[in-house]
């Protein structure tokens, strides 16, 4: 029985999948007012004029995954009232563990049967917090996120080396370490991890603020800047 009514804001990279989830929404048994975000871009007006319950992404194989974990911080620290849950098999340990840092973030596994995805859905819009799941570790050392992101920019080892004045035996050790503490296991997970290593490395350095007390160290004055930094 319908009781009453929420608004629901999503976005899938595919079309196919969207027409899927909207029918899904509609069909929850709560008066659902459902809106399609057609860009990633949109999302910040979107949330001001739609102020929505939820908000759910759908992050496809081929969707550029750049951008991605910088709208989720953002978004969180603009709409802290506001659930989010993101459905994706992309870099999964590493969403898990984003979610235990953003209280309004949930991760499923996009492969999760329809009965799973309903019932993750509606603990999203009663404010519940589903059980979070083993994820990886992306509070790494900021030496290991510097040679990863140095990697992503076409450094090799021996120029990654020279330039932070370690041994390439040492990059490669930080590399490794870093690599299993993300739980990065093949080639599409590390062409992932580079699209999105530089926002990671803000989000540490962020979480690392919040958890000292010092977040208002930065001061953002809007969404937009913080998107921006």
């Amino acid at each position: 029985m319908k009781k009453h009514s929420e608004d629901i804001l999503y976005y899938s990279s595919d079309k196919l999948a969207a027409l899927g989830l909207e029918s899904l929404l509609s069909a929850l048994p709560v008066g659902c007012r459902v809106h399609e975000l057609w860009s990633l871009s949109t999302v910040i007006s979107q949330c001001e004029r739609v102020r929505p319950r939820l908000l759910v992404f759908i992050f496809h194989e081929n969707m550029p995954l750049a951008g991605t974990f910088k709208v989720l911080y953002a978004l969180q620290q603009q709409f802290p009232a506001m659930q989010m849950l993101v459905l994706t098999r992309r870099l999964l340990p590493m969403m898990h563990a984003l979610s235990r840092y953003l209280p309004g973030l949930s991760v499923l596994d996009l492969k999760s049967s329809h009965t799973a995805l309903r019932r993750c859905l509606l603990a999203c819009i009663a404010g519940g917090i589903p059980q979070l799941q083993e994820g990886a570790d992306i509070l790494l050392p900021d030496r290991q996120l510097r040679v990863l992101l140095m990697m992503a920019w076409g450094y090799n080892t021996e120029q990654i080396g020279n330039r932070l004045g370690i041994s390439h035996k040492t990059v490669n050790a930080h590399k490794l370490n870093a690599l299993t503490r993300l739980q990065v296991k093949s080639k599409n997970d590390m062409a992932d991890l580079f699209m999105v290593i530089d926002e990671l490395r803000m989000l540490v350095g962020w979480l690392r603020l919040h958890r000292n007390g010092k977040l208002s160290d930065l001061a953002y004055h809007s969404l937009e800047e913080l998107l921006e930094a």
